[in-house]
């Protein structure tokens, strides 16, 4: 008799994953490796080359889907199985396109949950063709691009706090990229003093290099890398927009998480950073200039292809004139408001102490929202999950079904 089946299971929840552990065990598959999304299920489906890897999504799906493909990259010969409690064709559909070759509904019983599996993987085998020659390094991590369509929105406050949060809830690898190298305030409002900048890494990754990327960010004491912008006083060819894509790629085969704040207007350096991301977190405050230019925005990004999935619209209560409610705004841009940020009043003063309000201040509403968002990006304590139907179907793939 051959050996087990072995499995790696992707999920962000360990007590999820504990379960699937223990469904899978009574069903004779031998589970040799359990990961976080991201570069580490990249890395593990790498080292391990599993039969399946079995990947749990739930929302945020930008998330999920990214480290389905990544994983696939990563580990070609493995089958990639999809379980989660969303059951609308459209996430179905979703999931098809990034690779997915069962898709389970759960909670699933023991017998669909095996029947599935290997059917998936018996269909795979046979349809598996030699992996390619010169294919380049997965890319694991996900970018998140923070944009807003003018500035004076919040859109570095929120930046530099999802990365501390994002940082704090995993083990995660977590950059921080500034690309407005005109006037980005990343590094002041973190307190660093950067020996290198955007454009020192994108020079080198021009030239060929770098060796180690890390080496070109600087460590915060949150734990998060930061890859500031340069000050005005800093000189050199200003960076392209194949530059910013080059080297938002080559962080993300690094880093878990790679946050990018822009600068407050559309250029094709934004372009890039908005083309590369998993999620677009679109920064929008209550007024009615910042509507008006997020109404183009969204729909402009729209017309590019950019689907609910992956472009989110914030709303950033910066001030206290609450006038327009976020039904107002989300009815004004035609676009549903993904996230709301309260005003707050510590935020002014974590601005000139030089420390993000999620470390000085973690109390105030606005750190805990932002806390809140940076946990349901990362996929742990999402709203969403407990929410979630619990109804059982399974939904295999109409392939002469």
């Amino acid at each position: 008799m051959g050996r087990n089946q072995q499995v790696l299971v992707v999920d962000a929840d360990t007590e999820y994953r504990t379960n699937l552990k223990r469904e899978l065990a009574g069903l004779a598959y031998a589970v040799v490796g359990e990961a976080h999304y991201g570069v580490e299920a990249s890395r593990l489906a790498a080292e391990l080359r599993p039969d399946i890897v079995l990947v749990h999504i739930e929302e945020p799906l930008a998330l999920a889907f990214r480290t389905l493909r990544s994983v696939q990259q990563s580990a070609p010969a493995a089958t990639p199985v999809v379980i989660s409690s969303i059951d609308d064709t459209e996430t179905v559909r979703k999931a098809m396109l990034a690779g997915a070759r069962g898709y389970i509904v759960g909670p699933a019983s023991t017998e669909d949950l095996d029947r599935v599996l290997s059917e998936a993987h018996r269909r795979h085998r046979e349809a598996l063709e030699p992996p390619g020659e010169g294919v380049e390094p997965p890319i694991g991590g996900v970018i998140i691009t923070v944009f807003g369509p003018k500035g004076g929105v919040g859109k570095t406050t929120i930046a530099t706090n999802l990365a501390v949060g994002l940082r704090r809830h995993t083990s995660a690898r977590v950059a921080l990229v500034d690309i407005d190298h005109h006037f980005g305030d990343v590094a002041i409002m973190m307190s660093v003093e950067p020996e290198h900048t955007l454009l020192d890494l994108a020079a080198a990754i021009r030239n060929g290099g770098p060796g180690r990327i890390d080496t070109y960010l600087t460590p915060h004491s949150s734990g998060v890398d930061l890859l500031p912008a340069p000050s005005s006083a800093d000189g050199g060819p200003q960076p392209t927009a194949e530059d910013i894509a080059a080297l938002l790629r080559r962080l993300a085969a690094s880093y878990d998480f790679v946050v990018v704040d822009t600068p407050g207007a559309y250029s094709p350096l934004v372009a890039a950073a908005l083309d590369e991301a998993a999620t677009v977190l679109m920064v929008t405050s209550g007024d009615m200039a910042s509507i008006k230019d997020t109404r183009v925005s969204l729909e402009m990004l729209r017309q590019h292809g950019f689907d609910s999935d992956r472009l989110k619209l914030v709303v950033n209560h910066a001030t206290n004139a609450n006038s327009v409610s976020d039904d107002d705004v989300a009815a004004t841009v035609n676009y549903d408001v993904f996230w709301t940020v309260p005003h707050d009043r510590a935020v002014p003063i974590s601005t000139q102490e030089g420390e993000p309000v999620l470390l000085s201040r973690p109390n105030a509403k606005m750190a805990r929202r932002v806390d809140e968002l940076a946990m349901y990006l990362c996929g742990i304590a999402s709203g969403q999950r407990a929410k979630t139907r619990r109804r059982s179907r399974l939904l295999p793939w109409r392939t002469g079904r």
